[in-house]
C-alpha cells in the first residue's frame, strides 16, 4: 500500500508544481495520503467515469453504423423503384422521336417507350422480336436510363402531365357516359293494330303508343293515329308537354283518381291509369315525368291483329222516334279527401247511356262544357274508331279536331254509327237535369 501511495505521490507532485497549486492542494493531498479510504473512493469514481465515457463512445458508434445502414437500405429501395419512375419521365424523348420519325416511333410508344427509342434508330425488326418474346432484356435496358434522364430532365415533368392527361382521356369516356345517362330509362312502345274483316270497308290500320317504366309498368296510353309517322310525331308532342308539366289530377265518377296530360292550350292529349288515392296519382305523375323525358322509342313496332265481327244490318241503338225525349244529367262525385268532380251524361228515352263527358272541377264548368258539346254535336264533329279490344267507339271532337269526349263501346261499326245518329237526335231536344245535393 505504501509503495502505491508513494508512486501516486511521485506522479501528482510534478502536476501540482506545474499548476502552481502546491500550497493550495497540499492540505487536500496530505489528507488523502493520511486517509487511504478516501483515496480509493476517488480512484473508483474516476474509473467509473472513464467506463461511462467508453460506453457512450461505443453506443454512439453503433448508432452511426445503424443510421448508415438505414440510409443505404433506403438508397437501395429508391434505386429499385427508380426505373419505373424514370420510364414514365422518359416520355418526352419519345415525343421528340415522334416528331422526327413518326412511323417507327408510333410502334415504340405502344410497346416500351424507353428502350424502343434506341432500337428503332438502329434495327427495328430485332427490337420487335425482343419485345414480344423476351421482355426481360427490355426491362434491363429500362433500368439504365441515367444518361437519357440527365439530358431530358427539364422536360420530364411536362411529359408526365401530358401522359397522365392522355391516359385519363382514354380511360374516362365510358364512366362519363354512364353518369350522363339516367339510372332508369323508360320506353315508348308503338303498336300497329290491323283489323281483319269480311267487309273491305272495315279493314284498317291504326297506331297507338304507350309509355312504360323500366320494369315494364304502363304509365300512359295515347289515342289512335292513322300512320306510324303520326304516332312518332305524337310522341314528340307528349314529351314536350311532359317536360312542361302539363298534368291535371281528376277524380273520376267511379271515385278513383286519374291524371290527364294536356297540351299548351289545355286540350286533352291522353289519360293515365286509375289510382285509388290522390297521393298515388301524384306519385304516378312523378314517375311519368322521370321516365317520359328520358324514354327511348322502341323501333320494333309491335303488331296486333283484331278480327272484326260482321255488321248486323238490323242492329240499331235507341233510335229517336218522333216525340221521344232523352235527358242530360249533371252529376257530382266526391271522396273522403274533399275532392270533387263534376260531369254530365246523355241518356236516350229508354235509359240507355249514349255519351259521358270528361270531368270538370266545378258545376259551372260542367254546364259550360255541356253547351260546347251540344254545338259540336250539331255540327257533326264525330269520328268512329276501332279500339284495340276489337270493338268500336265514337269520339266527339271540337272544331280543331281535338277530343272532347268518348262515347260507349259497340261491337260493330254499324252499331257505333247508329249510336252517333241517336246522340245527334237526343242531344238537342233533351232537358238538362242535375243530380247534385
Amino acid at each position: 500500500m505504501d509503495s502505491i501511495l508513494r508512486g501516486i505521490k511521485k506522479i501528482l507532485n510534478p502536476i501540482v508544481d506545474a499548476l502552481h497549486m502546491r500550497n493550495a492542494a497540499s492540505t487536500v493531498y496530505q489528507y488523502l495520503l493520511d486517509h487511504a479510504f478516501m483515496m480509493w473512493i476517488i480512484l473508483g469514481a474516476l474509473v467509473g467515469l472513464i467506463a461511462l465515457l467508453v460506453v457512450i463512445i461505443v453506443l454512439s458508434s453503433k448508432a452511426r453504423k445503424r443510421a448508415k445502414a438505414i440510409r443505404e437500405a433506403e438508397e437501395n429501395e429508391t434505386a429499385d423503384e427508380s426505373p419505373t419512375e424514370e420510364t414514365v419521365e422518359e416520355a418526352a424523348p419519345v415525343e421528340e422521336a415522334v416528331e422526327e420519325e413518326p412511323a417507327p416511333v408510333e410502334e415504340a410508344v405502344e410497346e416500351e417507350p424507353a428502350p424502343v427509342e434506341e432500337a428503332v434508330e438502329e434495327e427495328p425488326a430485332p427490337v420487335e422480336e425482343a419485345v414480344e418474346e423476351e421482355p426481360a432484356p427490355v426491362e434491363e435496358v429500362v433500368e439504365e436510363p441515367a444518361p437519357v434522364k440527365a439530358e431530358k430532365k427539364p422536360r420530364a415533368k411536362k411529359t408526365t402531365v401530358k401522359e397522365e392527361t392522355a391516359l385519363a382521356a382514354v380511360e374516362a369516356p365510358a364512366p362519363v357516359e354512364e353518369k350522363k345517362q339516367p339510372k332508369y330509362r323508360g320506353k315508348w312502345v308503338i303498336t300497329k293494330m290491323i283489323t281483319e274483316s269480311d267487309n273491305e270497308e272495315n279493314r284498317e290500320e291504326m297506331y297507338f303508343f304507350e309509355l312504360r317504366a323500366s320494369n315494364g309498368e304502363k304509365l300512359m296510353e295515347s289515342q289512335e293515329y292513322t300512320s306510324l309517322a303520326g304516332a312518332k310525331k305524337g310522341i314528340e308532342t307528349h314529351v314536350n308537354n311532359i317536360k312542361n308539366g302539363n298534368f291535371k289530377v281528376s277524380l273520376t265518377k267511379k271515385g278513383t283518381y286519374i291524371f290527364k296530360l294536356m297540351n299548351a292550350k289545355g286540350m286533352l292529349l291522353c289519360t293515365g291509369e286509375n289510382y285509388p288515392s290522390h297521393a298515388r296519382c301524384e306519385s304516378a305523375i312523378e314517375s311519368t315525368k322521370r321516365f317520359g323525358e328520358s324514354a327511348v322509342i322502341d323501333e320494333n313496332v309491335q303488331e296486333i291483329v283484331i278480327k272484326v265481327p260482321a255488321d248486323d244490318d238490323t242492329a240499331t241503338v235507341a233510335p229517336a222516334t218522333e216525340g221521344a225525349i232523352g235527358k242530360w244529367i249533371v252529376s257530382k262525385a266526391s271522396d273522403d279527401e274533399g275532392d270533387e268532380a263534376y260531369y254530365f251524361e246523355l241518356f236516350a228515352n229508354n235509359g240507355e247511356k249514349l255519351l259521358s263527358s270528361e270531368d270538370y272541377s266545378s258545376q259551372v264548368g260542367a254546364l259550360n262544357g255541356l253547351e260546347t258539346h251540344k254545338k259540336n254535336i250539331e255540327k257533326g264533329n264525330f269520328k268512329v274508331s276501332l279500339t284495340k279490344k276489337g270493338d268500336y267507339i265514337f269520339k266527339l271532337l271540337n272544331g280543331n279536331g281535338q277530343l272532347l269526349c268518348l262515347g260507349e263501346h259497340y261491337k260493330t261499326r254499324r252499331m257505333c254509327q247508329s249510336a252517333v245518329e241517336s246522340v245527334k237526335r237526343f242531344a238537342l231536344n233533351s232537358p238538362v237535369l242535375t243530380d247534385i245535393e
